[in-house]
């Protein structure tokens, strides 16, 4: 419950996404729709500029400002841009001037300078590593816009929120932002959606067998997800327990070439394939498995991934390439089995431990749904970001 002495705040929240799959769809970035979703129901008044593509309006709780864009390459971003600062004046003269502008990185300084002119506190949410994302821009120019502009969103906003520690440690000694400007917070799960529910209903509902083990990832197929990892173990592992399936849920550019990889490998009986599922289905089909894998390869950087807060908070034990600072936050969790990376016999070593271990599977799988409560509910972290945006509304 929120306690009574805390201020009600008008809160902006801007957030950049497009994605052609889910254009008149449902779905998306849905860590930003829950925190807006959160800080509502803590008694803010939230209003989400978001792109106007799928249906934002119908995934979150707060007030949503869906912005327009020219979908076309090249204009489709300062489109945007442009249109936010219309729907920005628009809201300004309509509400008053907001007591906090929280920012999902975007490449865009725009909103801090907005935040400077009226002098508006702003808070950035960096969700990777900003140096390694420069790093992967191969055309000079554009890499060094890139980077101004990120030092200047950097350098003008009054607090910013890293997923991991590490790039809290680079902001500090690359780029020069002090400790005290900066909060570490990781992605965390939504545990009233993504809880323990009966393996056998779960199975019935999707089709899958009920004899069978099951080792199982949830995810977009982006090639940085190691999916080429498991299915190089899968020989291994099929030679120690043969009564096993391999369940990958989700979709992405790597989806045809993975099916491609297990048809050539003579493995099309044991994997499954479902394609995108409704997100509200996920925890449904986390829940039929008997592991959950994040076999994340080395360029899948500095993160926080989303999809093992999730599979910690369905009570399933995980195991998940050992990448960086990623696999550090989970380190204490006891339910998560790291492997070195891009190493398909440490994982498959891994898998079959735990496949012949029910109950190590079973403490594990409680160890990390308490782990997840504790700490790492996208309630607990709405919480967190609500203190920060109390104390700088305070000190504005």
């Amino acid at each position: 419950m929120k306690p009574a002495e805390s201020p009600k705040l008008l809160l902006f929240i801007f957030a950049y996404w497009h994605d052609a799959r889910f254009k008149n769809k449902v779905g998306g970035p849905v860590k930003v729709y829950e925190m807006a979703s959160n800080l509502t129901a803590l008694g803010h008044d939230v209003h989400l500029f978001i792109s106007k593509i799928g249906y934002p309006e119908k995934q979150t709780t707060a007030h949503v400002e869906a912005i327009p864009f020219i979908d076309l390459p090249l204009i489709r971003f300062p489109s945007f841009q442009l249109f936010l600062i219309f729907y920005f004046f628009v809201n300004l003269i309509r509400h008053g001037r907001p007591d906090i502008l929280y920012v999902r990185i975007m490449w865009s300084f725009i909103p801090m300078l907005l935040g400077k002119l009226f002098s508006i506190p702003v808070i950035l949410e960096i969700n990777d590593s900003p140096h390694m994302a420069h790093e992967a821009i191969h055309h000079q120019l554009k890499r060094k816009l890139v980077q101004w502009i990120d030092a200047i969103s950097m350098h003008f906003s009054d607090h910013i929120l890293p997923v991991t520690e590490r790039i809290s440690h680079d902001l500090h000694h690359i780029d020069g932002i002090s400790w005290d400007r900066m909060t570490v917070l990781p992605s965390g799960a939504n545990t009233d959606l993504f809880h323990p529910m009966d393996k056998v209903t779960c199975r019935d509902r999707v089709g899958l067998l009920h004899t069978k083990k099951c080792v199982g990832f949830v995810g977009t197929l982006f090639r940085h997800q190691g999916i080429d990892v498991l299915i190089d173990s899968a020989p291994y592992i099929l030679e120690h327990t043969t009564d096993v399936c391999f369940l990958i849920v989700g979709d992405g550019p790597m989806q045809t070439v993975w099916q491609e990889r297990v048809t050539q490998e003579g493995l099309e009986s044991h994997f499954i394939f479902t394609g995108q599922v409704p997100y509200e289905d996920v925890p449904i089909y986390s829940n039929t498995m008997d592991i959950c894998v994040a076999p994340f390869l080395q360029e899948a950087g500095n993160r926080s991934p989303v999809k093992v807060f999730d599979y910690l908070a369905c009570a399933k034990p995980v195991i998940m390439g050992d990448v960086a600072d990623t696999s550090l936050v989970f380190k204490t969790s006891g339910a998560v089995l790291t492997v070195p990376i891009e190493n398909p016999q440490a994982l498959a070593e891994a898998i079959v431990q735990l496949l012949q271990n029910d109950v190590l599977r079973s403490e594990m799988g409680k160890s990390g749904r308490e782990f997840v409560l504790s700490h790492f509910s996208r309630l607990k972290i709405a919480q967190t970001v609500e203190r920060i945006m109390i104390n700088l509304a305070r000190v504005y």
